[in-house]
């Protein structure tokens, strides 16, 4: 993941709108605004980074303003859901090394309480895979852990942008072009999960983001060559290898075709798991018919086969403290059909 020292010798980040070109300058600009306003507002930033494109092109942004304004305190977190896919995890951890050893920016690692890690709720507690009606994995996972962390203080800035998909869009024009968000105006403010967090590349297309990558972001600082190999310029989107909002991940799916075994045996898990959690044996019935929480047998076989999945792949899927407390809760008769 090393790059190569002829990138790093012409990065000039001060230099970044320079690199524009004339068919991208306006909604560059746009967002430069938006940032000027945002930094008028409160001058401790909390960029909230995934290692994917968009918020790896919001840290290059960032880090441009840093340039312009040397009093931003400017926070950069990664919200380690413990659960990305395996090639995301490393190039997120490598970009933000190289960003924290050559770049006036605080980077701070983040994980979801022990409580509230993706196995102990799903296996310990029964809480079905998440789904878009009940997508309990991002409050817990991700913004939970970032808003503690900073206890609120300061301006949460994220990478959302419109265009990504259609149920997105409707949740972002419900939550902010309309005005839902607190303080949405000339500047872009989304309302997500109880929190207002700015959205300065709201109206970039992906393309606007490919380009701003390749081009002006990797002149202006190399390591965004990571994040461009990583996705090879193709419309893949990397997450959590167990994200089962999608009916299916076709970024796993063309990993595990392009050989890559250890992820054929974790997409092969997670489609067991999504035809599983639809049979009447692996639920509790609610007294209304609808159907609770896992059942308990379905979920000692999540932990059994999870176990057998860590051991062929040598993956670090589970942890042991994660272990001990699903067996203590798998023993107790608390979590039976209700939430």
């Amino acid at each position: 993941m090393e790059i190569q020292e002829e990138l790093r010798e012409n990065d000039n980040i001060s230099l970044l709108p320079s690199f524009v070109n004339l068919a991208f300058r306006e909604k560059f600009q746009e967002s430069i605004n938006i940032l000027e306003q945002l930094y008028n507002k409160n001058k401790r930033w909390i960029v909230t980074y995934s290692g994917g494109k968009d918020s790896t092109a919001l840290v290059v942004l960032s880090l441009y303003m840093k340039t312009v304004h040397p009093d931003i305190d400017l926070n950069i977190t990664y919200s380690d859901t413990m659960m990305e896919i395996p090639q995301m995890s490393v190039v997120a951890y490598s970009f933000l090394q190289a960003i924290e050893k050559r770049y006036p920016a605080n980077v701070k690692i983040v994980y979801p309480d022990i409580n509230d890690t993706y196995w102990v709720r799903m296996i310990g507690r029964g809480y079905p895979p998440p789904g878009p009606r009940f997508r309990w994995c991002t409050p817990k996972l991700k913004i939970k852990p970032s808003r503690k962390l900073h206890e609120d203080n300061g301006l949460f800035i994220t990478g959302l942008r419109m265009g990504e998909s259609q149920q997105r869009d409707i949740r972002l024009k419900s939550s902010c072009l309309n005005g839902g968000a607190n303080e949405c105006g000339s500047d872009v403010w989304v309302n997500q999960k109880g929190i207002d967090v700015a959205a300065p590349i709201i109206h970039w297309s992906a393309e606007d983001v490919w380009y701003f990558l390749m081009m002006p972001g990797r002149r202006a600082i190399s390591e965004t060559q990571l994040v461009v190999d990583l996705y090879g310029n193709t419309a893949m989107r990397f997450g959590c290898w167990m994200c089962t909002v999608v009916m299916k991940d076709k970024t796993m799916i063309a990993l595990a075709k392009s050989g890559d075994e250890k992820v054929q045996k974790l997409l092969e898990f997670r489609e067991w798991i999504q035809i599983e959690k639809l049979k009447p044996e692996n639920r509790y019935i609610r007294k209304d018919g609808r159907r609770g929480r896992l059942s308990k047998n379905f979920r000692e076989e999540i932990l059994s086969r999870l176990l057998d999945l860590q051991k062929k792949t040598e993956l670090n899927l589970i942890s042991t403290d994660e272990i001990k407390i699903i067996k203590k809760l798998l023993k107790s008769n608390k979590y039976g059909e209700y939430f």
